[in-house]
């Protein structure tokens, strides 16, 4: 088949929903064209002879014209987004510029017709699918995002040195998380009492004042790998907020994919999984009994080591793809031409 595809280049989610999967349907055979933006402006060439256009995230006025163009030409529409853009909070940057006051109330709009034009909408996450279900979605399926096939090759991993590395990978946003849960105190109250403990955190800064502290700014996506199998035990808090509770499990399948057991707060879809996927769930008020007792017990570190890595390396795309080509399949059956009636009703230009 032939699809056409808009996702982010610059953006982990949209390799993960767009580049990711689409790269695999490639090697399948399927016939891929990427679009790079719009450019601002609706640009019917880009679909033009296509099976399916699939957009990720995107829900601007040009989007929806080429939307309402797909659908006109009988090109099946596949929206797919991996983040309640509706529940962003007031102090992320992504509130600010894009989805706070009058932005996000035309941001909300833009949603809901981009939701009523696609044929098919995919999430992640069951309780996103939920809401966009409720928004108006006519069909909506979950399918959750999946590591690259890279990311579980077995890599070397730090050779035994008596230290115990704890890192936690979260982007800038988290900053909410680390506000709300009592995760700071509880690694300060860590280095000063365990000296073989090291503690790592990328993108989210907790300013820990320790020569065994270490923050990394910014790691490349396809870098993330290397730096994930540094650590010893890998850490996912987050708050029980309605942005957290429609997130994916992709950062447990990251630490998974790379041997590292993990432990992570019972929200959202990290709430399903637990010991057989390589990891513990942790209480709000429990991170400093949780930590101890994995620092403690390195044999069950091990054993929680090979339950990660057994699971996370059967979460690549590649061993998954078969999720994306059979909802490929139903979307084009979904997809007919417009009576011409319908086809003056619904115009590519916005009303």
């Amino acid at each position: 088949m032939k699809i056409a595809y808009l996702a982010n280049p610059e953006s982990p989610n949209g390799w993960y929903r767009g580049i990711g999967p689409m790269s695999a349907l490639k090697r399948r055979g399927h016939e891929i064209r990427q679009v790079i933006g719009l450019g601002g402006r609706f640009k019917p060439e880009l679909v033009q002879g296509c099976d399916v256009v699939h957009i990720h995230r995107e829900h601007d006025r040009p989007t929806l014209q080429v939307a309402r163009y797909a659908k006109e030409n009988g090109i099946a529409v596949w929206w797919d987004n991996d983040d309640d853009l509706t529940s962003i909070p007031k102090n992320n940057p992504s509130y600010r510029s894009s989805y706070g006051g009058a932005k996000g109330a035309r941001a909300a709009v833009e949603i809901r017709k981009m939701l009523e034009a696609a044929d098919v909408v995919t999430t992640p996450s069951r309780r996103l699918a939920e809401l966009y279900r409720e928004m108006g979605a006519a069909r909506v399926e979950v399918i959750e995002n999946y590591v690259r096939d890279e990311a579980a090759a077995s890599g070397s991993k730090r050779p035994a040195d008596g230290r115990v590395v704890v890192g936690w990978v979260a982007g800038k946003e988290h900053h909410l998380d680390v506000e709300r849960l009592p995760i700071r105190a509880a690694l300060a109250e860590l280095l000063e009492r365990r000296p073989e403990v090291e503690i790592v955190t990328v993108g989210v800064g907790l300013g820990l004042r320790s020569d065994r502290y270490r923050h990394i700014p910014a790691v490349r996506f396809f870098d993330l790998p290397a730096v994930t199998r540094e650590f010893d035990l890998g850490l996912a808090p987050i708050a029980d907020i309605p942005l957290n509770r429609s997130r994916s499990n992709v950062k447990l399948k990251e630490y998974a994919a790379a041997g590292v057991p993990w432990l992570a707060s019972p929200i959202g879809a990290y709430a399903a999984l637990g010991k057989r996927e390589g990891g513990r769930l942790v209480a709000d008020d429990d991170w400093p009994r949780a930590l101890d007792e994995l620092i403690d017990r390195k044999r069950d570190r091990r054993k929680l080591a090979g339950r990660a890595f057994k699971w996370g390396s059967g979460e690549t795309v590649s061993a998954n793809v078969g999720r994306w080509e059979r909802l490929l399949g139903d979307v084009v059956g979904l997809a007919r031409p417009e009576s011409d009636s319908v086809r003056r009703r619904i115009s590519p230009r916005l009303r």
